[in-house]
Formats: C-alpha cells, sequence, structure tokens
C-alpha cells in the first residue's frame, strides 16, 4: 500500500511560556520509496493556513503563536492519496509520526477515491482548534451520494445545478445564459481536474462567495501536478466503451518553470442504448513559472474536449412495453445497412485561462485569472412540413387505434418500418418532391446551434489582519454573447427547404408575410449549411464585488460576508419574423439588475471533535437571459413584471470525527420565491408550438439528511446516508402563453402548482456501503435505494381556466380532472454496486493500479430514473401517453488498468 510518513520537526524559538512563538517544519515522503512527495497540501487548521511542499517535500509553518499544553491539527493532502489528518498533542516531547495514506482508485472504481477513513490513523484528540471546515470538506454524505446516487439522477438537497458554481483557476465558469457549468468541457480530462477546493454549500472560501449548492475551485496550475507520468486505459459497457487518458507532468523544477500536458479519449462505434454512439477526444496544456520562491506565480493553461455522440430519446411506456426494451430508442433507423441516429449532438468549448498568484506574506494571497472561452453547441433533429415521422408518435401506437392487433404484432415482432425512423420513406418522400414539386424538402436535418462567446474576469485576495480575524474579498467582471440559430443540416435528397413556418402557412394560407421567418429575405430558399429559421444573439454583461469576514476562536467561530452584483442583457435579432415583425429584428430593452446577497454562520465547538454549525444565507439574483424571454426564437417579448429571484436558506448542522466514526446531521431549508418556470411543447388544439413561461414562482426545498463512516479497524470501514426531505412548488404563480403561429395573442393565467412535487429528482434516497482493503486489494459493496421521485408535471394540464366549471357533484368532468392533474409517482429503487481493485508496485518506483466495477447490479432496466408529462389536454387519448420516461441503463462493468512512473 501506498503510504506517506510525514516527518514533523518542531523547532522552539523561545523558552515555553504562554502564546509561545514557535516553527513548524516537516517533510512529506513516499511511504513506499522513502522519496520526497512534492506538491502535497498541509493545513494547518488552527490558523487556517496552507502551504505545499517543494521538491524536497518539505513544508514549512513560522512565527505561529501557540498556548502552552495546546494542540495542533494538521492536515495532508495530494493527488493519488486520501486525505489525513495529524495531531500535535504535546509541542516538546514531538517525535517522528507516521501517517498511512489509501491510495486513489481511477474514476468508475468505487466513485473514484478510496474514502480516507481506510487508513486513518487510530489517535484521538481533544484539541478544541480542529477546523469544522477541514472536516466539512470531507464530508461523508457528499462525497458518496454525488456518485452512488448519481444514475437515479438524484440533487443534493434538490438543488439545481445552477446552484453549484464552478471555478477554474480562480475563474468563474458558470455560463451566464443558463447558469451552468458546462462538464463536456473538461471531458477525458480526468487526471487534470482531480485538484482543487471544496466549498460545501455556502461555507465561506477564500475564491468565492459561494452558493446554496456549494462551490468548486478546480486547480489546473501545472506546479500544482507531481512529476510523473500515467497512462489509463478503462472498458466500459456504458455510453462509450473505450475510454483513454494520458498525461505527463515535470513537477515544479529548479527554475521555476512546471508544465503539464494531458490527452484523452472516449470511443463507441455503438453504446449500450442501440443507435447510439461516442467520439471524444480532448487536450490540455498546462504552463507555469514561479519566482522569488513562490512568492509569485503566472500560468497559462488551455484545453479543449470535443465530441459527438449519438443520443437518446424518451419515450411512452407502451412502445417499451411492446419492444420489450425499456432501453428503446425511438431517434434512429436503418439506412444503407446502417444505424442513423436523428438526435446527434456535437460540442466542442476551448477555453484559455491566466492566472497570477501573489503571496506577499504567509498570511496574504492575491489571486487574479482572465478566462476565455468560445462554447460551440449543436443538436440534430428531424423537421418535416408531411406527416409525422417519429415511429412513437402516440396517434401510430396501437392503444390509439383500439389495440389494433396488426399494428401491434408489427411492434413486437421489432419491424424496423415501424419501431424506428424509416429513413428510405423520408429520402423516397423528397424524391418525390424533386420530380414532381420544386424540390422542397418536405423532410430534413436541421442543426439547432447554442454558441457562447464569453470572457471573465476574478480577483480575490485573502489576508489575516489578525489572529482572529480573516477578511476575503473578491471582485469578477463577466461579458457573454450567445448566438442561437439552427442550419440545414441535410436536406436528405431534397433541393431546399423553403424558410417558412409550416403551423403559420396552415393557420393563415392566404398571408404571404405572416408565415415568414425573416421578412428581410421573403421565400427563401435554404440549402445544406444555410441559416433558417430563426437567428439572434444575447448580450450579458454582470460585475459583482463580495467581502466575507471569518472570526476564529477557541470555543467559536462567526463568518459573515455580503455581495453586490450587477448584470444585464438584451437580445439582438437576426431576423424579421412573420409573426412579430415589430419586435423580432434588430436591438431589444435593455434588462439591468441590481442584486445583493447576505450569508452568516457560526460553528460552536462542542469539543475537538464535536461541532454544531449554523448557516443562514438571502440573495436575490436576476433572472437568467435564458429564462426571461418568453419566445426568444421570435420575440424580444419577456415575462410581465420581471424581477429578481429571491432565495432564503437555513441550515443546522452535527458534525462529529471521531478515531472510529465520523460523519454529519443536518436540518435544511431553502426557500425560493419569484423563480422563473418555462415549458415548451407542441399544442394539438393549437397546432404549433407553445412556450409556456411562469413568472413569481415558490418553492421549498426541506429536508432531514445524514452521513456518518465508522472504521472499526484499518480493514473494514462501513458507510451509511440518507435523505429525507420534500420539494414542492408553494403557490399557483401567473403564466404567460405564446403561440409560435401567431394563431392567438398572448395570455396570461394562474397555474394550479400549489402543493406539487418538484419532479426530476428523487426526495428519499439511502445509501449503505463496505470497503474492505488488505494487502493492496479493495472490494466495495453498495447498496442505494431510492424513493419519492415524481414525474415533471406539463402547467398546460393546470390552467384555471380548464377547471372552472368542474365540482366534485358531476361525478364525469371530476373523474376527469383528477386524470389530468395527478402527478406521477415512481416506485421505490434498489441498485447494487460491487468493486474489486488492486494496486502492484513494480521495482522502478512506479505502480499499477487494476479494478473492475459492476453498477446497477439489481437493475433489470425496470427503474424509471425520470419522467416528463406531455402537455397534452386530450381525455380520449389514454392515460399512458401522458409522460414520457428515461430508465436506468442495466448492469454496467467498467474494467480499468492505471500504469504511473516517473
Amino acid at each position: 500500500m501506498l503510504r506517506c510518513f510525514v516527518v514533523l520537526l518542531l523547532i522552539l524559538l523561545i523558552p515555553r511560556y504562554l502564546d509561545a512563538q514557535i516553527q513548524i517544519k516537516g517533510r512529506v515522503v513516499d511511504a513506499l520509496t522513502g522519496e520526497p512527495v512534492e506538491n502535497a497540501s498541509v493545513v494547518l487548521a488552527k490558523f487556517d493556513l496552507r502551504v505545499t511542499t517543494n521538491v524536497a517535500g518539505v513544508f514549512v509553518f513560522s512565527d505561529l503563536q501557540v498556548a502552552d499544553e495546546e494542540t495542533i491539527s494538521l492536515h495532508v493532502r495530494h493527488e493519488g492519496f486520501a486525505y489525513r489528518e495529524f495531531v500535535l498533542n504535546d509541542l516538546d516531547s514531538l517525535k517522528m509520526n507516521y501517517l498511512d495514506i489509501s491510495p486513489e482508485l481511477p474514476s468508475g472504481i468505487a466513485g473514484g477515491i478510496i474514502d480516507e477513513a481506510l487508513a486513518d490513523d487510530d489517535s484521538e484528540s481533544s484539541s478544541q482548534e480542529i477546523s469544522a471546515l477541514v472536516s466539512i470538506s470531507n464530508d461523508v454524505y457528499l462525497n458518496t451520494a454525488n456518485f452512488q446516487l448519481s444514475p437515479f439522477r438524484f440533487k443534493i438537497r434538490g438543488y439545481s445545478s445552477r446552484h453549484e458554481q464552478k471555478y477554474i483557476n480562480g475563474v468563474s465558469f458558470n455560463d451566464q445564459l443558463r447558469g451552468v457549468f458546462n462538464f463536456t468541457s473538461v471531458g477525458a480530462l480526468n487526471d487534470l481536474t482531480r485538484n482543487g477546493d471544496k466549498i460545501n454549500f455556502h461555507n465561506p472560501s477564500s475564491f468565492s462567495f459561494g452558493s446554496i449548492g456549494g462551490s468548486e475551485n478546480i486547480i489546473m496550475r501545472a506546479g500544482n501536478y507531481g512529476k510523473g507520468k500515467r497512462f489509463t486505459v478503462s472498458l466500459t459497457n456504458r455510453n462509450y466503451y473505450l475510454r483513454s487518458i494520458a498525461s505527463h507532468s515535470t513537477g515544479l523544477m529548479d527554475n521555476g518553470w512546471a508544465f503539464t500536458a494531458v490527452v484523452g479519449g472516449r470511443y463507441a462505434h455503438k453504446g449500450n442504448v442501440e443507435g447510439t454512439s461516442y467520439r471524444n477526444m480532448a487536450y490540455a496544456f498546462a504552463l507555469e513559472k514561479q519566482w522569488k520562491a513562490g512568492e509569485h506565480s503566472l500560468s497559462l493553461t488551455t484545453f479543449g474536449s470535443p465530441i459527438a455522440r449519438g443520443m437518446q430519446s424518451a419515450s411512452y411506456q407502451e412502445a417499451y412495453d411492446l419492444t420489450g426494451n425499456n432501453l428503446y430508442n425511438p431517434v434512429w433507423g436503418w439506412q444503407n445497412g446502417k444505424q442513423r441516429n436523428s438526435k446527434e449532438m456535437k460540442a466542442y468549448d476551448p477555453t484559455a485561462i491566466i492566472s497570477y498568484l501573489w503571496k506577499p506574506n504567509r498570511l496574504t494571497t492575491l489571486a487574479a485569472g482572465l478566462g476565455i472561452h468560445y462554447g460551440m453547441y449543436g443538436s440534430t433533429a428531424l423537421n418535416w412540413f408531411g406527416s409525422d415521422p417519429r415511429p412513437d408518435y402516440y396517434r401510430y401506437l396501437p392503444s390509439f387505434s383500439d389495440n389494433d392487433p396488426a399494428i401491434a404484432e408489427l411492434w413486437r415482432n421489432k419491424d424496423p418500418t415501424v419501431t424506428q425512423i424509416d429513413w428510405n420513406k423520408l429520402y423516397y418522400a423528397n424524391l418525390y418532391s424533386c420530380t414532381d414539386g420544386d424540390g422542397s424538402a418536405i423532410y430534413l436535418i436541421e442543426n439547432r446551434r447554442s454558441d457562447l462567446f464569453e470572457i471573465s474576469f476574478n480577483a480575490s485576495l485573502s489576508g489575516t489582519l489578525y489572529e482572529r480575524l480573516k477578511i476575503d474579498a473578491g471582485i469578477g467582471l463577466r461579458t457573454s454573447v450567445s448566438d442561437q440559430y439552427k442550419t440545414v443540416d441535410d436536406l436528405l435528397g431534397a433541393k431546399f427547404v423553403l424558410d417558412i413556418d409550416k403551423f403559420a402557412e396552415q393557420d393563415f394560407p392566404t398571408s404571404s408575410d405572416i408565415k415568414q421567418n425573416d421578412l428581410n429575405h421573403p421565400q427563401r430558399k435554404a440549402i445544406r449549411g444555410s441559416v433558417f429559421g430563426y437567428e439572434f444573439l444575447i448580450d450579458i454583461n454582470s460585475a459583482n464585488f463580495w467581502i466575507q469576514n471569518r472570526h476564529p476562536s477557541k470555543w467559536i467561530d462567526f463568518h459573515y460576508g455580503t455581495k453586490l452584483t450587477y448584470t444585464e442583457f438584451r437580445r439582438d435579432g437576426r431576423m424579421k419574423n412573420g409573426r412579430y415583425p415589430n419586435n423580432s429584428y434588430g436591438k431589444g430593452t435593455k434588462h439591468s439588475f441590481v442584486d445583493m446577497a447576505f450569508k452568516g454562520g457560526a460553528n460552536f465547538k462542542i469539543s475537538g471533535r464535536h461541532f454544531i454549525t449554523l448557516n443562514l444565507s438571502y440573495a436575490s439574483e436576476a433572472p437568467l437571459a435564458y429564462d426571461a424571454y418568453i419566445s426568444p426564437r421570435i420575440s424580444d417579448k419577456v415575462l410581465p413584471d420581471l424581477k429578481s429571484g429571491k432565495i432564503f436558506s437555513a441550515d443546522v448542522n452535527y458534525i462529529f470525527s471521531l478515531s472510529a466514526i465520523n460523519g454529519r446531521v443536518s436540518v435544511f431549508q431553502t426557500n425560493f420565491n419569484d423563480q422563473i418556470l418555462r415549458q415548451a411543447y407542441y399544442s394539438d388544439f393549437e397546432r404549433t408550438f407553445v412556450n409556456h413561461v411562469m413568472g413569481g414562482l415558490n418553492k421549498v426545498h426541506r429536508g432531514i439528511e445524514f452521513g456518518l463512516a465508522y472504521k472499526p479497524n484499518r480493514r473494514w470501514t462501513f458507510y451509511l446516508l440518507g435523505t429525507l426531505a420534500e420539494y414542492y412548488y408553494a403557490n399557483n404563480p401567473e403564466g404567460t402563453i405564446c403561440y409560435e403561429n401567431a394563431r392567438s395573442e398572448n395570455m396570461n393565467e394562474t397555474v394550479y402548482l400549489r402543493n406539487y412535487y418538484v419532479g426530476g429528482t428523487p426526495q428519499k434516497a439511502g445509501v449503505l456501503k463496505v470497503n474492505y482493503f488488505y494487502k493492496y486489494w479493495f472490494f466495495n459493496f453498495c447498496v442505494n435505494g431510492t424513493d419519492g421521485n415524481y414525474v415533471d408535471i406539463a402547467t398546460i394540464k393546470r390552467l384555471v381556466s380548464n377547471y372552472t366549471t368542474v365540482t366534485p357533484t358531476d361525478e364525469e368532468s371530476y373523474e376527469a380532472y383528477k386524470i389530468l392533474t395527478s402527478q406521477e409517482r415512481f416506485k421505490a429503487s434498489f441498485t447494487l454496486d460491487l468493486s474489486v481493485g488492486k494496486i502492484l508496485y513494480l521495482p522502478n518506483k512506479s505502480s499499477i493500479v487494476l479494478g473492475l466495477t459492476l453498477n446497477n447490479v439489481l437493475n433489470d432496466k425496470n427503474i424509471r430514473a425520470m419522467g416528463y408529462e406531455q402537455g397534452r389536454l386530450d381525455l380520449e387519448a389514454p392515460r399512458k401517453f401522458a409522460a414520457k420516461y428515461y430508465y436506468m441503463q442495466g448492469i454496467n462493468g467498467f474494467l480499468n488498468v492505471s500504469y504511473r512512473f516517473n
């Protein structure tokens, strides 16, 4: 087992007295080879100080004021090793101490990192100066739930990923359009994204004000990677079946330079779900220069991960039952003997970051970074001017035709012309248009593009004014331009596609203008690669300033902070739409918002191993431009009374960290007020696409969560964690309905949402996990379970006007009301994960990690991961057409081999 010996040499600068000035100096070395470990992170919890070891593995904390008989805690981290804590109990009689550090298994093996409790030392301390932040950052619940429950699409506290802030080298990378981090931008770059600072929930941080979902700063500076090379190959039956990653790092050299390079890729000609595919190549380069013994650092990091994927789509339960396959995928079909997917995603987000660090003294750090990225995202889809080509269109299913046995038999026999897209039929229809018509496309593939160019600047200053006061402050400046449009990807044999709205054409056949997508270019004939349908830009600018104070003491710690943010955005239409000629073209109205946020918390230290923490936060947040516009493709109109949303959050936590058991129990509640919810769907009644946007929406997320790890000895570790929560809508918001064919005026109406559950994530979950470690063998057994998972509701079914005449005395209408407004709850689900790993040490100071994981062992593809209601008010259609679902994949295997050498 790879271990670290941390040699701690204590030097007393003056004789013992109260508040002695001391120096703590030590060396981190590899337990197996005796070689120094460079770039290990060492945290002195009492002073909230952090240093990294130099090329000789040495670290130093100088000029520390420590009271007589006071205990000191050191926390050591390094890539490839588990987190460890070491306690100094006697400053006079300190001797050489040894810490066993468990090695890291590659991602995919038991969650990616062997838990630190596997190799914990058994020392116990009564120190009152152990930092609660260190304990929280190694939170048992969060570290386990995030990985083990991800197949269920579980969200911590029900929070959207919009509330999880991601930084890279101190630069914010949640995009300003949708508010989320683009994980595909770092796909297949695992070796580069292992290091970082994770701040849970709204706890204080040195790089960010924070968010209710937490903040993470991924460190990609070359000097943070130890010298060495790593090559990893993984085989699996997931969305891809081959993954490979190779990395090389020079470490920080004597001349102050460091260089790291990573290349990776993932590939599947045919994925686990029929009709899917996966092609991904990734690269990253990082260069850093340090001078004046690390006082100054300048780094450049650039990376990209172009990806192309054949996607899967949700479907009706009837389609799954008829095909006997809950992974049935309706978006592909056979063409010339090959599978062709109509829904292909391509994305590439090249990124460059320049960052600067200045540490004028051990108590002060100035960090600044400039990040530039250009995200290019496209997703193809079928479009048509004839009959619906989708094989699982509900009117084509047997039960819509009184369970026609002939149609049902074709489905059960999996006739590809019935169950899949019939590409030949589409080509023949276009061929007929070319021979007997003008060559206009009846069917085509369009590419819906969403490109985003962003420049972000962040700077932060962290300093300690005196022992009991630390100040963190920062600024952020961002500018973004989003370009939304679609192009002709494949005409499927046609000559061109006429750039008109097919729904407006059928409703206004005598109007030549209203059906035009661009009145500046009427009757435009779009060919392959041409922009058509819609195009608009959204310009977004923001600036923020934040500051927070931390007051640590022996018995209680306080922190509080505030943030001021200015946000503005506006739409710039590039097409003059025939349905909205007066507010679709050119620069629209600028919308601006000024928002404040406040947070505070206290950590009560019952003892050195027991804490009670309280956190409160309130924030107003400008609406995202993605949500604000009602129908941004065709109009500049926004929600009436557009305003910032408000979020109030509170939690109380009991945290404990003993020699054999550690964990957390928490009670939380978060109130979301004045939020926006948008849905888009096809209306059978209006015969057009509909955008339904609700403002002033209130939600409540509340519950209990707990997680504990028990390690009776060095070989066994047991984990138990769970969540009992409820996430629900708390009011009946006002909604605006926009019909894209302009057949009807926009309609404002109240929607019945109060007391419906928020769908898309389980509200009850639990994990029981067992780890066993013996002579470099790792065994893991894990049972995961969820309940309280609800389908996402369709707001169109809950308009007030739909049920103004419904009364319980009218049994027929009341029964229809109950059918249309009931919310489906998925059944409780359980899975079993098994994994085994082996670390082999070679005589040339290299190592090989072998691992095998089996996920979802108890899952026979009958677990619904998520579902969403259809926007249909049709009682004649069977209840089974009310929603579409995604099912969890069956048993997944993951075989991993990783070779690490100097």
